[in-house]
Parts: C-alpha cells; sequence; structure tokens
C-alpha cells in the first residue's frame, strides 16, 4: 500500500486532469459530430495538439486511479464493497482511454474517410460517457463505504457518495440536459477527492 502522502499527492492529479481536459476542450474543435469532424479534417495542427493534451490527462487519470485504488485499500482492503469500487474505477479508466483512442483514429481518418470518422467520433463520446458514469458509480460505492464506517471526514465521503450516485444515474435520464449530471459530478467528484487529497498530504 503507497503512503498517505504518495496516495494524497496521487488524488489531487484527478483536478489537475480536469482542469488539462478543460484546456483541450478550448482548444478542440465544435460540439457537433459532423462539425467535428469537418474541423479536424481542415485542422490537422491543431488536433495534433489537442492529442497530446488530451494523452496528458489520460496519464493524470491513471495516476489518479492508482491513488483511489489506495485510498480505498486504506479504508477497507478486505470489504466487497470496497473490491467493487476499485474493480469499477479500474474499468471506468479503460473504458475511458477506449473513448480518447477512438477520437484519435476519428481524427486521423477524418481528411480520407468521413464515414468511418463520424462512427469513431461517436463512439468515442458514447465511451467516454459510459466511462465517466462507471468512475462515479464507483465514487458512489466507495464514498458511502467509508461514510458508513466513519473513514475520514464523513462529510466528505456522504458527498462524495452523493455526488457519485447523482452524477451517475442522472447521465441516464433521456433528457437534453442530462449530460450535465454526469460532467458536473466528474468535475465536483474530482474536487472532493482533491480536497480528500490535501488531507492525506498534510495528515
Amino acid at each position: 500500500m503507497l503512503s498517505s502522502k504518495t496516495t494524497g499527492w496521487m488524488l489531487l492529479m484527478g483536478l489537475v486532469a480536469v482542469i488539462v481536459v478543460i484546456i483541450a476542450i478550448t482548444i478542440g474543435g465544435p460540439e457537433g459530430t459532423a462539425e467535428l469532424v469537418a474541423w479536424a479534417a481542415e485542422n490537422q495542427s491543431t488536433w495534433q495538439i489537442v492529442v497530446p493534451v488530451n494523452m496528458i490527462a489520460n496519464l493524470l487519470l491513471v495516476i489518479f486511479t492508482v491513488g483511489f485504488i489506495s485510498w480505498a485499500k486504506s479504508i477497507d482492503q478486505s470489504n466487497s464493497a470496497i473490491t467493487i469500487g476499485k474493480y469499477l474505477a479500474l474499468l471506468a479508466l479503460f473504458v475511458i482511454w477506449v473513448g480518447d483512442l477512438s477520437q484519435v483514429a476519428a481524427f486521423n481518418t477524418a481528411a480520407d474517410n468521413t464515414d468511418a470518422a463520424h462512427a469513431l467520433v461517436s463512439l468515442s463520446r458514447e465511451f467516454t460517457w459510459i466511462g465517466i458514469s462507471i468512475l462515479l458509480a464507483s465514487f458512489f460505492v466507495v464514498g458511502t463505504t467509508a461514510y458508513m464506517k466513519k473513514s475520514g471526514t464523513p462529510a466528505l465521503n456522504g458527498l462524495l457518495g452523493l455526488v457519485g450516485i447523482v452524477g451517475s444515474v442522472g447521465s441516464f435520464i433521456p433528457a437534453e440536459w442530462s449530460d450535465l449530471f454526469w460532467l458536473l459530478g466528474f468535475v465536483i467528484g474530482m474536487v472532493l477527492m482533491a480536497i480528500i487529497g490535501v488531507q492525506k498530504v498534510r495528515s
């Protein structure tokens, strides 16, 4: 198991990853699928910057996941709910990576095969949505378990669990604004994890 300070620094990387993603979105293309494919076909020099930035965010997410699993183990290594939460986090990481790699493939094919690029962009967005929803589910499982066991700061753990379940379940609501649930859940969840990380570093 990692030391408390190391785990804390790793948990902080989740919030850094969010900031890096925001930077990538800022310099990236438009929102619509067709518009994004057209943008990628015409702006190769720009998306070749966006892709490495996204990969940095993904590497930071790997570091965060290792820290998250270490934190979860420190709560109760033998608890079955904690075990489920750890595997959910690993699954989320894998799905998010697949989503981003699909986007890279879409950008690479945008100029030569727009149909394939459209399909890959759609696939990328589906995988990203599913991956973040799974990550939020892991926040719910681990956060709620930590709250019930009165580990660390119960209020933070309880809030993490609440954000996790609302973000994960809310993302499946059939409405145009349902994306706000997993998007805000992801950001708020990472902020809460960063606060827990700071506590770990200072302990």
